[in-house]
């Protein structure tokens, strides 16, 4: 099957549906991660029919799919207010009862290590417009960074080289940053939290960011063997 925003490449079936979430799914935790969760950001998520797209691809999409798009408009600003509250609670930094959602904090990583990971941003060529201040290490925007290399894959013009460049970028940001810290942050906040909204989240992303590795590793050895039969 060929993905029609990436004509260079010949995208196997097994890889397509998986290439066509994994975007929305990285923007869905990105949103709700990187801010309070906002009348219009609920409202947007649980009117977006692709959100069914996302949810099949872990239990914890489904979850945050039957709380987002069960409520009834005239619940929504209530549900809000609750969630905002929760939000502050779980995700402010130096909060009472809150934990810090930043990957140096929860692998004991040195003061300095924002300058690392700033430089693999740079090195990927990413400068991010923080409208809130939040650290290089923070979850939202290590996320925002799978985000937008998702979006590079897919939807620039490349040759196959290039796609495997970003593709091993993303490899290794998983194997190196993500998946090194994502599994203790989440176990902290299904413990700390009762909210339908962050337990759907966090079981979501402890889920997929696993898969999401799986088929990277896989579709980067599909691309390898393609190019390895064309020599």
């Amino acid at each position: 099957m060929t993905l029609q925003t990436v004509p260079s490449l010949n995208v196997p079936e097994a890889f397509s549906r998986w290439l066509e979430s994994r975007g929305l799914i990285y923007q869905l935790l990105t949103d709700f991660f990187g801010r309070k969760p906002t009348l219009s950001l609920v409202a947007q998520w649980s009117r977006n029919t692709q959100i069914g797209v996302a949810a099949e691809m872990t239990e914890g999409g489904r979850e945050l799919k039957r709380y987002l798009c069960s409520q009834e408009p005239k619940e929504l600003p209530s549900i809000c207010e609750q969630e905002n509250k929760e939000y502050k609670r779980l995700m402010t930094e130096g909060a009472m009862n809150a934990f810090v959602p930043r990957e140096a904090a929860n692998i004991g990583r040195t003061k300095d290590f924002c300058n690392v990971i700033s430089d693999v941003y740079a090195s990927a060529g990413i400068v991010f417009n923080k409208c809130n201040g939040e650290a290089d290490d923070h979850i939202a925007i290590e996320l925002e960074f799978m985000a937008v290399l998702h979006e590079r894959m897919l939807y620039n013009s490349f040759s196959v080289r290039s796609a495997m460049e970003l593709l091993e970028i993303q490899v290794a940001f998983l194997e190196e940053h993500l998946l090194l810290w994502t599994p203790q942050f989440c176990h902290k906040l299904n413990a700390a939290t009762d909210s339908p909204l962050y337990l759907g989240l966090s079981h979501m992303l402890e889920e997929f960011l696993p898969k999401d590795l799986e088929m990277l590793r896989g579709w980067k050895a599909t691309l390898e063997n393609g190019a390895t039969a064309v020599i």
